[in-house]
């Protein structure tokens, strides 16, 4: 797969315009084309929330969500991108969280990206040792001393995990929170016109 989100998208404005299937993130040198394909159907000129998803394809099926909602196309390469560089175990923390908080909209799919992080997520119960080390260190920030973290008694603190009953069982595993709050992180963009890849998509507010 060479994207991370590939989209159907059609503008809600105008039915009688056909669909427009779009990889994301956007590869830079077909930034420009994609911008005036969507243009050709009236998409695409603002920092608006204009295009419809009609359809996603992604490894992230949790962002099956977003069908039917309107996004902005630069917010949805934006989140691509963010997601493009999420290991194995971030993938599984992303997931999971977005479906207990039941998120839909794509700002707080990229707020998520920011804050999953801190969750612990438990796919898969057989090593309990492992599962109590990974969670220590989560909630050390995702770092600590090697002496610290070999000297974590993992199995104990899977079972205070798992026994504290806190978890929520999701399709992608069983989540705990660990008090994370999902944050305003990610503000809404403002349009710097022409856009094009040499000058830049959107700028941003953070």
């Amino acid at each position: 797969m060479s994207y991370v989100i590939q989209a159907v998208l059609s503008n809600p404005r105008r039915p009688e315009c056909d669909q427009i299937t779009i990889p994301f993130p956007i590869p830079f040198d077909q930034y420009d084309k994609t911008i005036e394909m969507l243009q050709a159907i009236d998409l695409g000129f603002s920092v608006n929330r204009d295009c419809t998803v009609d359809e996603v394809n992604s490894r992230y099926s949790v962002l099956n969500t977003l069908v039917g909602t309107l996004v902005n196309i630069d917010q949805l390469d934006y989140l691509a991108k963010r997601l493009d560089g999420f290991c194995a175990g971030e993938v599984s923390q992303f997931q999971a969280m977005a479906h207990k908080l039941g998120l839909s909209e794509i700002k707080d799919f990229i707020n998520l990206t920011y804050c999953c992080q801190q969750t612990t997520v438990i796919t898969d119960f057989s090593d309990l040792e492992q599962i109590g080390k990974d969670h220590t260190m989560t909630l050390n920030g995702g770092a600590m001393p090697i002496d610290q973290y070999q000297a974590v008694n993992g199995k104990e603190a899977a079972l205070q995990l798992i026994n504290g009953g806190r978890g929520v069982i999701t399709p992608y595993g069983v989540a705990y929170d660990n008090g994370m709050e999902l944050e305003p992180v990610y503000k809404c963009p403002i349009s710097i016109l022409p856009r094009s890849r040499s000058s830049g998509p959107a700028r941003w507010i953070w």
